[in-house]
Formats: C-alpha cells, sequence, structure tokens
C-alpha cells in the first residue's frame, strides 16, 4: 500500500496561513478544521449569491458575495487554532473567540483545505467510438510542482441520459422580476455532482478510508468518506473533458 495515501476519513485538516502577508517577515498560524457534511456545503451553497446584472445594452456585471456563507461554515467546523498571540500551541477556541477571528483568516482557511488541482491523464492516440473509462488526477496541496497527496480517480464514461440529467440539475439560472436592471441568479447543486461521482467511480488510487485502499473496503463505505467537494472538482474536469473542443 502507498504509505504517502490520502486518508479520506481523516477527522481534521491542519492548514497553514501567512497572516502577514505584506510583512518583512511571514508570520504562520494554523488551523484545524473538520470535513464538512453534505448538509453543511449545500447550506452554504444555498447562502451564497451570485448574480449578472445588465448595466446596459452592451455590459453585464458579475455580482457575488461569498465571504459570509464561507465564514459561517468555519465557524462550524473548527476545531482548533494555534500560533496566534497567547496561543502557542492548538488549543479550541471559545464562541466570543470565534466572533472576534478575522473573516479573512476563517475563508483563507476554508478555501485552503481544497488547494490542488485536477486534470485528466492518459497519452492514447487515438479515441474511440464508444465510451471510455477516464483517469482523474487529483493534485493535493498549495504547491502544484510538490503536491502533499497525488490521486488517480477512475470513473467510467456516463452514458447519453446521465449526462443530460446531469445538464438538468448541476446548475440552475432563475430571472429576478420587479427589480430596477434585469439581474439573472445562478446556482449550483452540489448534490447533482456527488451523484454523479458515486455513480461513475470504479476505482480509486493512491487514497485510504480506514487504512484501506478502494479494492480491499466496500465501495459504498470508502466512496461515502470523500469529502463531496473533491468530488464535484472531479467532475467537474470530467465533463469539461467529454465536451468536444473544437480545432482552431
Amino acid at each position: 500500500m502507498n504509505d504517502n495515501a490520502y486518508p479520506f476519513d481523516a477527522p481534521s485538516v491542519d492548514v497553514q496561513i501567512n497572516a502577514r502577508p505584506g510583512g518583512e517577515n511571514p508570520v504562520i498560524v494554523t488551523h484545524r478544521l473538520r470535513k464538512p457534511t453534505l448538509v453543511e456545503l449545500l447550506d452554504r451553497e444555498k447562502a451564497i449569491n451570485l448574480e449578472i446584472v445588465e448595466e446596459n445594452n452592451r455590459e453585464e456585471r458579475i455580482v457575488t458575495d461569498d465571504e459570509q456563507a464561507t465564514c459561517s461554515l468555519w465557524d462550524k467546523i473548527i476545531l482548533q487554532v494555534k500560533g496566534y498571540k497567547g496561543i502557542p500551541d492548538f488549543r479550541a477556541l471559545t464562541e466570543g473567540e470565534k466572533l472576534t477571528m478575522r473573516a479573512g483568516h476563517k475563508k483563507t482557511a476554508v478555501l485552503a483545505m481544497y488547494a490542488g488541482s485536477a486534470q485528466v491523464v492518459g497519452d492514447d492516440d487515438e479515441v474511440s467510438l464508444g465510451a471510455n473509462s477516464w483517469t482523474i488526477r487529483q493534485l493535493v496541496g498549495p504547491d502544484q510542482d510538490k503536491p502533499l497527496y497525488t490521486i488517480d480517480h477512475i470513473l467510467r464514461e456516463p452514458t447519453e441520459s446521465e449526462r443530460a440529467k446531469f445538464k438538468r440539475t448541476a446548475s440552475k439560472v432563475s430571472f429576478i422580476r420587479g427589480a430596477k436592471r434585469p439581474r439573472t441568479k445562478i446556482g449550483a447543486d452540489l448534490k447533482a455532482y456527488v451523484e454523479m461521482y458515486d455513480l461513475l467511480v470504479t476505482d480509486i488510487e493512491g487514497g485510504t478510508v480506514k487504512d484501506k485502499p478502494f479494492s480491499q473496503l466496500e465501495r459504498g463505505a470508502f466512496i461515502a468518506a470523500i469529502d463531496p467537494t473533491w468530488k464535484r472538482i472531479i467532475i467537474q474536469t470530467l465533463m469539461n473533458a467529454l465536451e468536444a473542443s473544437l480545432l482552431d
């Protein structure tokens, strides 16, 4: 088994923040957070406002505000911090201390939990007519040249009906009536990405649950331990790859 396999069921994640990015010397603080539940992530997405506002006949403006929703999620999943004045070692915060924590630190800590990228891997020179098996490589960590973990997600290609259903449910667009300027509200359904991932994944290399690889644990138990946000990143990468690009 790979000694550097990513533990999907780890009880917590430690992320480091430079609290003085413009200073002569960096000041590093650490936040220890637990993995959010699907319900908590859905609540965050519901609270995020993303709108397109028509300024005039030729110009549109994107309006978004996710800071409050992300800070609210941090309040729920923060376990301990260290590196702040008077907190040299990990300890839990009081409710009052949570209220005084900088919003920028909260948001950065949550986003840092998902630092990394995903890409399609494979060296086939030819493409078959029918469905393929796809390998999406996930690089975990802020430095993509030296990722902390490398995980390969192997997925089957979705059927035509599965793709159609996903496209219907993955995003929602609504038009706001009564506004002074035409406004379009855009929302994403995280649950659609989770359901698609759970449906398509056939193997996972480079990750463990209960210290066991995918092949040695019941499938449902393994994929249930994977963070919903990771699943969305993998499915976004797959679906983008499935959209054939026009040659220049």
